[in-house]
């Protein structure tokens, strides 16, 4: 289906492009492009290049596309596909905040965060060279789970969410392990970066150092600083402080332990201290946190 052109202010919004309002993801697989206009929309893009090539103006930049690549479209740019020569590409929208994203366990691989947070950011630094390229055979795997994630939007038979959501999981997993094992020298320093951001994700309980982050990047301590400022929009402690609150927050809704014993689990050494990061993340004190969202039954001190 081709949804009809931007409205003249060239935002297109997630009411008027998700079709299912309880679904965070939607599909669309255009063989061939048609003419677009220049657009920016509210929600994330997941692209794939199918067949074919064009000259693709991104936030003011051009970069040539062609058949295997793969790249996401962030909110807020504006881009558009031009020059186009048998172009077809699959857009796969999504909510990543909807999706809860932020607690899958496919953050545990660098090139989860290299795919989806850092290659966007560094796309004009790099002249689009540390993009995910698929070779044909992943391409056909690719091609296949998206036509797949299509049809179950498209027919909502019982359980169609569970599979879409169970589908775009499986894709972004292959994305993620492709751009993993396919490096080039560009994506290998942004690897680096997403090994340092799956460190922070998968041992936030245990003591992390800004010299121990910058060593698994290869940067220095201000440069990777600068670098992880930059894409994630924190400080790389900030980011710390900001992973050990969530898990504590999802500890607090989903167990009955004490608050001291979650703040020590998540990586906090004093409670007080735990309870200030955590009233900075999630505008509430543990205890309010826990009154408000906490399963009935659970809840002790």
């Amino acid at each position: 289906m081709v949804k009809p052109p931007p409205e003249p202010d060239n935002k297109l919004q997630k009411q008027d492009f998700f079709e299912d309002p309880t679904l965070p993801l939607q599909v669309y697989i255009r063989d061939p492009q048609p003419e677009f206009p220049v657009h920016s929309h509210g929600f994330d893009e997941l692209v794939i290049i199918l067949k074919g090539t064009a000259r693709h103006v991104i936030d003011g930049q051009e970069f040539l596309v062609r058949a295997g690549d793969v790249f996401v479209v962030s909110p807020n740019l504006e881009h558009q596909y031009r020059e186009m020569h048998g172009l077809a590409l699959a857009n796969i929208l999504f909510d990543s905040a909807a999706l809860a994203m932020e607690q899958w366990d496919i953050r545990a691989l660098p090139g989860f965060h290299a795919l989806f947070s850092l290659e966007p950011t560094f796309r004009t630094q790099h002249n689009f060279r540390s993009r995910l390229q698929l070779p044909e055979q992943k391409l056909d795997k690719a091609n296949g789970l998206v036509r797949e994630l299509s049809r179950e939007t498209e027919q909502r038979n019982p359980g169609y969410r569970v599979m879409a959501r169970g589908l775009f999981m499986q894709l972004a997993v292959m994305l993620s392990r492709a751009y993993s094992t396919t490096p080039t020298e560009e994506s290998i320093g942004l690897l680096r970066i997403g090994d340092a951001i799956a460190h922070i994700e998968t041992n936030f309980a245990e003591k992390i150092t800004l010299d121990e982050l910058a060593a698994k990047s290869h940067l220095s301590k201000r440069h990777f600083t600068r670098v992880f400022q930059e894409c994630i929009g924190r400080s790389p402690i900030d980011h710390l402080k900001h992973v050990r609150c969530k898990k504590a927050a999802e500890l607090l809704r989903g167990t009955g332990r004490t608050i001291t014993d979650i703040a020590f689990d998540c990586g906090f050494s004093d409670s007080n201290y735990f309870t200030r990061c955590f009233r900075q993340t999630m505008s509430a004190t543990p205890r309010q946190y826990r009154e408000k969202n906490g399963d009935i039954g659970t809840i002790q001190g």
